[in-house]
């Protein structure tokens, strides 16, 4: 009888222990999301508990930069380029995950479809203002001065730029179980749907 007892309470506290540990482990999009707003507000803190070794900033900047000289006629300088990429990471933190839904699970695997607010990046290749047309006049005769107010140009529309409305993506994840957290099968490509589409940024 004694046996049996003890073995029932032994039951009883494995399946706490079960249900505790179940009850602690975080939601897939709950996680997702999490990791979405780490990423919109550059938190390195909240980012390092995924992997220490995103730099999403960075990325953005390695394929923005040299894309946007381009798109310049490679009248801006890369410094140039920068400070205006910059500006756009930093207007990202302004933007809030609406909601993020659990689409599909089974054990460890889940896809994911999170919605966040988003701006139109138009604000970049719209007609000069009145004011912007002045300024960029007064800098005709000199490539360094018509290069100084095209970057302040840009910069001070991005600063500007209203939301437009809401973008979402869908992402596979996985749980990691060392990490206890639900990561993305593919981070940097969920690190550049989300930066891309946030700034409605098309191919």
């Amino acid at each position: 009888m004694r046996k049996n007892l003890l073995l029932v309470s032994l039951f009883v506290v494995v399946c706490m222990i079960c249900t505790a540990c179940s009850l602690t482990r975080e939601k897939a999009d709950v996680g997702i999301k999490n990791l979405a707003t780490a990423m919109l507000q550059l938190d390195a803190k909240a980012l390092n508990k995924y992997d220490d070794s995103i730099n999403v900033e960075e990325d953005f900047m390695n394929a923005f930069v040299p894309s946007f000289q381009r798109s310049s006629g490679d009248l801006l300088t890369k410094d140039q380029a920068r400070k205006i990429g910059k500006e756009m990471v930093a207007k990202l933190a302004q933007l809030e995950v609406k909601s993020s839904t659990i689409v599909s699970e089974k054990d460890d695997e889940a896809d994911v479809k999170i919605t966040f607010e988003k701006y139109d990046s138009n604000v970049l290749v719209a007609d000069p203002t009145a004011e912007e047309s002045k300024k960029l006049q007064g800098a005709v005769g000199s490539k360094a001065a018509l290069q100084e107010a095209l970057t302040d140009i840009f910069v001070n529309r991005l600063q500007s730029a209203p939301k437009s409305g809401t973008a979402d993506i869908t992402v596979k994840c996985k749980y990691n179980k060392e990490k206890k957290v639900w990561m993305p099968t593919d981070m940097e490509k969920f690190a550049e749907d989300l930066y891309s589409k946030a700034w409605e940024i098309k191919d």
